[in-house]
C-alpha cells in the first residue's frame, strides 16, 4: 500500500548495540506521516479539521537491526470502523526479512473540543482508492 525507506541512525541504537524497542513506534509514525502527506492530509487534519489520536499499538520483533541498516517500512493494510482505523505495518531489512510487524489503532479526534469524531468519508475514500 505504501513504503518508506530509512537508514538506521545513531539515535536509534540502544545500550545493547541494536535498535531500541521504542523505535518501532517511531518508525510506524514516520511511514504514517509520509503516507498522510501523500494523501494530502495530516495527523492533525484528516480533511475535516479533525486529526487522530493513538488509542493503542502492537509491536512484534523478529530480528535485530543495527547502525546503518537500511529498512523498508510498509503500511500493508488499513481497516476502518466508524470512529477509528487500524493500520498494519511491516518492516523489512536489506535481505528482505521481516524484522518487525505491528499495528496502531487511531481514533479521529477533534483537538479543539477534545472529543472523538466520526472519520471523514473523504479520508476513507482516498485510502480505499489505493487498496
Amino acid at each position: 500500500m505504501f513504503v518508506f525507506n530509512y537508514r538506521i541512525q545513531k539515535d536509534d541504537i540502544n545500550y545493547g548495540g541494536h535498535v531500541g524497542n521504542e523505535r518501532a513506534l517511531l518508525f510506524f509514525q514516520m511511514v504514517r506521516m509520509r503516507f498522510f502527506e501523500f494523501l494530502g492530509v495530516s495527523e492533525m487534519d484528516l480533511g475535516d479539521g479533525n486529526g487522530v489520536i493513538q488509542k493503542n499499538a502492537f509491536v512484534e520483533y523478529n530480528r535485530e537491526l543495527f547502525l546503518n541498516d537500511t529498512i523498508s517500512i510498509k503500511i500493508v493494510n488499513i481497516e476502518f470502523s466508524k470512529l477509528s482505523f487500524n493500520i498494519k505495518y511491516e518492516i523489512y531489512n536489506e535481505s528482505n526479512e521481516k524484522v518487525i510487524n505491528g499495528s496502531t489503532l487511531l481514533v479521529c479526534f477533534d483537538y479543539s473540543n477534545r472529543k472523538v469524531k466520526k472519520l471523514p468519508d473523504s479520508f476513507k475514500e482516498k485510502v480505499l482508492k489505493l487498496a
